[in-house]
């Protein structure tokens, strides 16, 4: 057998083999979390930017429970029942010291350390006003007091999850493949963030520290977000040593993505730094804003002890990053990591130039959030362009793979 043909064979062999490990760990992983990932109940705390004193709760699906729970969110007893067919169907969860007090109307039902609502429908479904704000989900409720507020957390199934998450995070337009897109990693994301607030008594926030889960998906788009979820259920983006992919976003990448060590600290290898034209004049690319000129070059002369003199400030005005994002500013032998300015001045992202105006300077930059992983914007207009999903992944995320859990056993 030729020598070359016979090398061909033995790395297509290696390859079927890491392919197969690869979905053994894959599959390790998922029933360490659960019997079955299509199945897993995740817990999501809502409001979670808001300190609440009370919660008002109308479950809109079928008969519903009120258990009371202990104060290690043991179920002690069934309160009440409330069936189908009852008109007053609404909840009040007050706070009542260190315990909650729930109320049906004005009849006083008790005083605990915990409760959950429970559905008996398997829609289950409910609206729930707190902080100003109605909102509507999937799934049960356990509400509780938490650093001396009602905690409220949201016991969904993950694909009923995924979709409040799309919807949330990009379903203003209808964009079908990059709505998939957003669900693999919506999902991947709770996987990689499993235990990111289980100390908390939950999985994940419903603000930008998670992802953003403002309600289920029920507006104009819900039927195509629902078909997406629908589409890649059970799929998640790993590496080739199937670990789950940290799936981080953003609005717009402003023309060029940066590596995860441009935003943060640490480099990682799915995550690089590449040209996105997608992003290109689509969305939210560009931004300007006015801050003062004695605070910007106070800020940045305290940051990096050098003085705020003239040739600091020119060194600003020739700042340039028209041939690609940078993470620092660098004077004088010195560096400063442009997300502390980020941070400072609350701008949209660190990719921008510098101009003077009288007192002040206008800082004018190209795209919105960290710049790292997918870009919201762009990977909308490559859904315009008709790339699909799996297309729209590997574009911004270099070395991964696609897996569908519940179809491992069939290679």
């Amino acid at each position: 057998m030729d020598r070359g043909l016979r090398k061909g064979q033995l790395r297509l062999l290696w390859k079927k083999l890491e392919r197969r490990i690869m979905k053994l760990k894959l599959l390790i992983l998922t029933l360490f979390l659960s019997p079955s990932l299509w199945a897993l109940d995740v817990k999501i705390r809502l409001f979670s930017t808001d300190n609440l004193t009370s919660a008002t709760i109308i479950p809109d699906t079928g008969a519903y429970y009120l258990i009371a729970l202990d104060d290690k969110l043991r179920p002690i007893d069934t309160v009440l029942d409330v069936f189908e067919e009852e008109e007053n169907r609404k909840l009040s969860i007050i706070r009542y010291g260190k315990d909650v007090q729930a109320k049906k109307g004005d009849n006083n039902l008790g005083i605990y350390d915990a409760v959950l609502i429970r559905s008996k429908d398997p829609k289950k479904e409910f609206r729930i006003y707190a902080a100003g704000k109605w909102r509507v989900y999937h799934g049960d409720l356990q509400l509780r007091i938490y650093d001396g507020y009602v905690q409220v957390v949201n016991i969904v199934d993950i694909e009923d999850y995924v979709g409040g998450v799309v919807e949330s995070e990009g379903g203003h337009e209808l964009n079908p493949e990059y709505f998939k897109a957003q669900a693999v990693l919506a999902r991947t994301f709770v996987l990689r963030n499993w235990n990111k607030h289980i100390r908390d008594g939950y999985n994940l926030k419903d603000d930008v520290t998670s992802q953003v889960y403002f309600s289920k998906a029920h507006y104009r788009y819900s039927a195509a977000i629902q078909d997406a979820v629908d589409c890649t259920k059970d799929t998640v983006i790993v590496t080739y040593d199937c670990e789950p992919i940290l799936g981080v976003f953003h609005a717009n990448s402003g023309g060029y993505t940066v590596g995860s060590d441009h935003a943060w600290s640490k480099a990682i290898e799915y995550l690089k730094p590449q040209r996105d034209t997608f992003s290109l004049n689509v969305g939210s690319y560009n931004w300007e804003k006015t801050v003062s000129k004695s605070e910007f070059y106070g800020y940045v002369a305290s940051k990096m002890g050098v003085s705020n003199d003239v040739h600091l400030h020119k060194a600003w005005l020739n700042f340039d990053q028209r041939n690609g994002r940078v993470a620092y500013f660098e004077y004088k032998g010195k560096r400063l990591k442009l997300t502390s300015l980020r941070t400072k001045f609350r701008l949209r992202s660190t990719y921008f130039t510098v101009q003077e105006s009288g007192s002040n300077l206008i800082l004018k930059g190209n795209g919105y959030g960290h710049g790292v992983g997918l870009s919201q914007d762009g990977a909308m207009e490559m859904d315009k362009r008709g790339y699909n999903y799996r297309e729209i992944l590997k574009f911004y995320f270099s070395d991964v793979e696609l897996e569908c859990i519940e179809h491992l056993g069939d290679s």
